[in-house]
């Protein structure tokens, strides 16, 4: 499977303040996906579910997740606050938040 460059829709501005595109792509490539930036105003980034061949666009755009501030103590947070979001369908936008951007 070949990957496009992350800004294969478009580049999403100012992403950079609440995550790290660079990691999340990483983190996707790894979970068999391809991550490109969302279209949508309030969310970071969209994947293809490969089972439905239908978008699913995930991450709010304007909270940091854990591959921006890198702070265990607030991932720890999150994860408590969340736990059920693990045990969510593979491709739900609740599971690739817990996996792309807070692992």
């Amino acid at each position: 499977m070949s990957y496009p460059p992350l800004n294969y829709f478009t580049d999403k501005e100012g992403i950079e303040k609440y995550s790290n595109p660079k990691m999340v792509q990483k983190r996707a490539k790894e979970y068999g996906v391809f991550v490109v930036f969302s279209p949508r105003k309030n969310k970071k980034y969209r994947i293809v579910n490969p089972e439905t061949n239908k978008y699913v666009d995930f991450g709010f755009f304007g909270m940091a997740d854990y591959t921006h501030h890198l702070d265990k103590h607030r991932r720890n947070l999150f994860r408590v606050r969340n736990h059920k979001w693990k045990d969510a369908p593979k491709y739900s936008p609740a599971h690739l938040s817990w996996c792309l951007l807070w692992t």
